[in-house]
């Protein structure tokens, strides 16, 4: 096991290797211990490090998939308060490496050696921290951005370049996140000619011998806008992957096989991004995409999925601050939003809930014993809207 590496497990065949960096702390930018002189605004973040921890936890304690299990996950995280990574498998605490350029260059080399084990393996990139863009060109910022004041972009790495140099790996199945702002630097790129980071494998042409690279790119925004984070909690576009990877994101064309793969899991993450119980003020304004999205299985659920169920009254929203809602299965009640939990900064909004699939009675409850309606709703992925019709 390297110092990178926090899981590792033998397989015979294909597998799954993962590469998580969570880049909170940057001593060079604003708040750091050594401010460079132009940090283009960026200052530090909180979320990055809490968003790649609860991935890497997730791979380790609940990925799934028979075919290409787990066989290795490396993690590297900056933050203000270092703390050891405790392995939910094994319960073994692993000492963290910080995500400078050197590092993350390293961890990227061994990342594709194990990866080009076997042309069958998945390998999956995730990245949260400070991203920058202009045109094509775009920045994933290292801990140690611009702690060369005549070149910061040796602080980071060449994310188109990257996924190019990825084509020469062996492994057919590749998926790479990036939970990053794509704002435009002029100063920081468009100065920089064409330069924006460093290359850690260089791009080039698939091997005719290799089978056909299938891959997805996934990105928490729009080229040139932000993306928003949530201080000292997982970021939005990480916690919109993680429901979506519980259940939202899956389907079962073979009965009980529920299984998620690349496309829908872009469904379930642009769902999760859109709604205003979910994402708040910024839901519709932070938009995820994908790039070259290639459609292969990703994950098997091991359990019934976790459903986003989202409950209210039809078509008078007004009465959502006064009805209480209720969940039922049979007689057994198995949750109610009582008028006591109504948001007062939002009165009018929906129920939102989480509901394994299958099938529910739901009830709106009004005063004096108004007249309700209720309704059975099959329950399943990507979401469930319930209109209780109110006269």
């Amino acid at each position: 096991m390297t110092r990178f590496v926090v899981h590792e497990a033998p397989v015979d065949g294909p597998s799954t290797h993962a590469l998580i960096v969570g880049v909170g702390k940057y001593p060079n930018l604003i708040g750091g211990d050594t401010p460079c002189n132009n940090p283009d605004g960026m200052r530090q973040l909180s979320s990055p490090p809490i968003s790649a921890r609860a991935l890497a936890t997730w791979f380790v304690g609940d990925y799934h998939d028979d075919d290409k299990p787990l066989a290795s996950l490396a993690l590297l995280v900056s933050e203000k308060d270092p703390q050891p990574f405790t392995n939910p498998q094994t319960e073994e605490a692993h000492e963290l490496e910080d995500p400078n350029a050197d590092n993350i260059e390293a961890a990227i080399k061994e990342f594709k050696a194990r990866a080009d084990a076997d042309a069958g393996a998945r390998l999956l990139f995730y990245f949260c921290g400070h991203g920058i863009s202009q045109g094509e060109d775009y920045a994933l910022l290292t801990s140690d951005f611009c702690s060369d004041e005549d070149n910061p972009l040796q602080g980071a790495i060449d994310f188109r370049k990257l996924t190019g140099g990825f084509k020469k790996c062996a492994a057919s199945e590749q998926v790479f996140l990036v939970d990053a702002c794509r704002s435009n630097s002029d100063v920081l790129i468009g100065e920089s000619e064409g330069f924006a980071g460093r290359v850690p494998l260089l791009p080039g042409s698939r091997p005719t011998e290799l089978p056909k690279r299938l891959s997805a790119t996934y990105f928490a925004t729009l080229a040139g806008d932000k993306a928003y984070s949530r201080r000292d909690e997982v970021s939005l576009f990480t916690e919109a992957l993680l429901r979506s990877l519980r259940g939202a994101a899956s389907d079962n064309p073979e009965e009980d096989d529920w299984r998620v793969n690349t496309v829908r899991l872009q469904e379930a993450i642009s769902h999760f991004m859109k709604e205003p119980i979910f994402a708040g003020e910024v839901a519709g304004v932070q938009v995820p995409v994908a790039n070259e999205l290639a459609e292969f299985p990703l994950h098997q659920l091991t359990s019934e999925p976790e459903v986003p169920v989202y409950v209210g009254c039809d078509p008078d929203i007004d009465s959502n601050e006064l009805a209480e809602f209720v969940c039922l299965v049979g007689a057994d009640e198995k949750g109610r939003r009582k008028l006591a939990d109504v948001d007062p900064a939002n009165p009018k909004s929906e129920w939102a809930l989480s509901l394994s699939h299958g099938d529910y009675l739901f009830r709106a409850e009004f005063a004096g014993g108004q007249a309700r309606e209720s309704n059975v709703i099959n329950v399943r992925p990507i979401h469930k809207r319930i209109g209780l019709k109110v006269p």
